[in-house]
């Protein structure tokens, strides 16, 4: 019977041993919504229980774990990247963009001021024009009158010249007739 007694004593001790392990040892639930779950996955310590209530749950050793946070850190980086070089890309196209039509307007009134330039250019070119042919005309004019002037002058040097030989024919001959006068 101490037998008995001994193993009575010795289940009820061990059975309340393991009644305080089981109430001293807290099991966590990791819930359904958890497969969802966005950010830093949850960290399971040494001689812990866990119910997963999840459909799938995988398992990563922290140096795993380290080595794709890593990856994936550098792919957002990347991204973030990307996504600057995009926005600077489509703000320098955009500035292009404007520049471009800017220039156009410019040109249009460029065109614009060189077509009034030239219209006010074609019409000072005209009237130079007529200046000059005025002027040409008036040459030939006073290049006539100055032909006309030396045409009279010669008649006048001529008619000068036959009047003085007259004159001293008249005064020869007058001569001539006094002497025989006389």
């Amino acid at each position: 019977m101490k037998k008995v007694l001994l193993t009575c004593f010795l289940f009820t001790l061990i059975s309340s041993f393991g009644q305080v392990a089981r109430d001293s040892v807290k099991v966590i639930e990791i819930p359904a919504s958890y497969a969802n779950f966005v950010g830093e996955p949850l960290t399971v310590k040494k001689d812990s229980l866990y119910t997963f209530k999840t459909p799938d749950i995988y398992l990563v050793n922290k140096k795993s774990f380290l080595a794709m946070k890593s990856v994936y850190q550098t792919t957002i980086d990347q991204d973030k990247m990307t996504k600057e070089l995009v926005e600077k890309y489509t703000t320098t196209l955009r500035r292009n963009v404007d520049l471009e039509r800017m220039l156009k307007i410019n040109f249009r009134e460029s065109d614009s001021l060189d077509q009034k330039l030239y219209e006010r250019n074609q019409i000072t070119l005209d009237r130079t024009q007529k200046a000059l042919d005025y002027t040409i005309s008036s040459l030939d004019k006073a290049t006539k009158s100055l032909d006309i002037i030396e045409k009279e002058s010669k008649r006048q040097r001529r008619k000068t010249v036959f009047e003085k030989i007259l004159i001293g024919t008249a005064g020869v001959g007058v001569g001539i007739l006094l002497g025989l006068a006389f």
